[in-house]
């Protein structure tokens, strides 16, 4: 994991891979898959071997919007970083609740406007989210997806065969 002190030097390594991988360009994937060019699957198997960057807030866990179509309340669409969803302490957080996290700084510039960041792979941040929260991809591109934690979650299945006996006639 990388991090910042929330300075204006926002360098970092890019488009780096997870260990042992090739590094990927999860933005461009995203992009073939809109176009019919790419599978879900192959977007996945990237956001898992990609290095992403989230908002850093001063506590552990994540920060969090609300959905786009979905209202805080009756008067007001939030649209920017509001409240943080913590992996150890309170209750699950809404479905509607949603993590950006960011292919580049750039693209974490065009959403936050800067400040403190950490990056991990995506891989990572789907085993740290709380239930119920899914990730917004890159929110101020044109390429922004949604991607639905739930469909990642590993269920135990018993499978059940059996052979009959023979009988002897």
């Amino acid at each position: 994991m990388r991090a910042n002190g929330g300075g204006a030097d926002m360098t970092t390594i890019s488009g780096t891979g997870a260990a042992g991988h090739e590094p990927v360009d999860l933005a461009e994937t995203v992009r073939r898959a809109k176009a019919g060019r790419a599978s879900p699957q192959d977007v996945f198997d990237a956001f898992l071997r990609s290095r992403v960057h989230c908002e850093r807030p001063e506590d552990p866990g994540f920060l969090t919007v609300t959905a786009p179509g979905h209202t805080a309340d009756d008067t007001q669409q939030r649209s920017r970083i509001l409240d943080l969803a913590s992996t150890t302490t309170g209750p699950a957080p809404a479905p509607a609740r949603l993590v950006p996290v960011f292919t580049s700084l750039e693209q974490f510039a065009l959403f936050t406007g800067g400040g403190a960041w950490f990056s991990t792979t995506g891989a990572d941040v789907l085993d740290l989210l709380p239930e119920g929260v899914d990730v917004w991809l890159d929110p101020a591109a044109e390429h922004s997806v949604r991607l639905v934690t739930a469909a990642t979650a590993v269920q135990p299945v018993l499978h059940v065969s059996y052979r009959p006996r023979r009988t002897m006639a």
